[in-house]
C-alpha cells in the first residue's frame, strides 16, 4: 500500500511540474471578431425582445475580452491569456417596477423560446427590496445572457458572454475599440 501511495503521489508530482496538458481543458480556437459579433448579434435581438417603451438612450459600450477562462486538470486556478471570454455589459436606466417585471417575462419567453436554457433564477423577494433576473444559456455555443433588475437602482441590467475560445494572443491583450449601442427599430 507505501509503495502504491507513494508512487501515486510521485505521478502526481511528475504530472503537476511538467505542465501536463492531458488533464488540461482544451478551448476551440475562434476569430475574436466572430465572437464579438455574435455577441452584438445576440445583444440586438435580446434588446428587440425586451420592447420597452420610451427610454433615455442606452450608452454604447464596448465588447471586451475577459480572461476568466481557467486551464482545468491539475491547474484549475490558473487562467489561460490566451483564452477568452468576450463579454458586453449595458444598462437602461429609470425602469419602473412593473415594466421591468413585464420585461423580464418576455425577455425570458424569448430566451427560452429559441431553445436557450435557463440556468438561474434571479427573482428574489425580501422585507424591503425586489429584484428580478435570469441567466440562460445557447446549448449550441455556450453563450450565456443575464438580465437583473432591483428596485434600489430601477436600472435594467443585461449582459453577454461568449463561451470560452483561443484566440491570437494580439486579440486578448489589445481589445478591439469597437463600441456597440442597441438600435431602436
Amino acid at each position: 500500500m507505501r509503495k502504491t501511495t507513494a508512487l501515486l503521489a510521485l505521478l502526481l508530482a511528475a504530472l503537476t511540474t511538467s505542465g501536463c496538458s492531458v488533464l488540461e481543458r482544451e478551448y476551440p480556437s475562434a476569430d475574436p471578431a466572430t465572437l464579438s459579433q455574435r455577441l452584438t448579434d445576440r445583444a440586438q435581438w435580446a434588446y428587440d425582445g425586451m420592447a420597452l417603451p420610451s427610454h433615455e438612450a442606452v450608452r454604447p459600450v464596448q465588447v471586451v475580452p475577459g480572461h476568466s477562462c481557467y486551464a482545468g486538470g491539475l491547474s484549475v486556478e490558473k487562467t489561460l491569456p490566451d483564452v477568452v471570454t468576450f463579454e458586453l455589459r449595458w444598462t437602461v436606466e429609470d425602469i419602473p417596477a412593473d415594466v421591468a417585471r413585464a420585461t423580464e417575462a418576455r425577455l425570458r419567453r424569448k430566451f427560452t423560446s429559441a431553445g436557450w436554457t435557463l440556468t438561474h433564477d434571479g427573482n428574489r423577494r425580501g422585507k424591503d427590496w425586489v429584484e428580478f433576473g435570469f441567466r440562460v444559456q445557447d446549448p449550441a455555443t455556450g453563450d450565456q445572457f443575464d438580465l437583473a433588475w432591483n428596485d434600489s437602482t430601477t436600472s435594467l441590467f443585461l449582459s453577454g458572454y461568449t463561451s470560452c475560445a483561443k484566440v491570437p494572443r494580439s486579440a486578448a491583450d489589445n481589445p478591439s475599440r469597437k463600441t456597440w449601442a442597441p438600435q431602436s427599430a
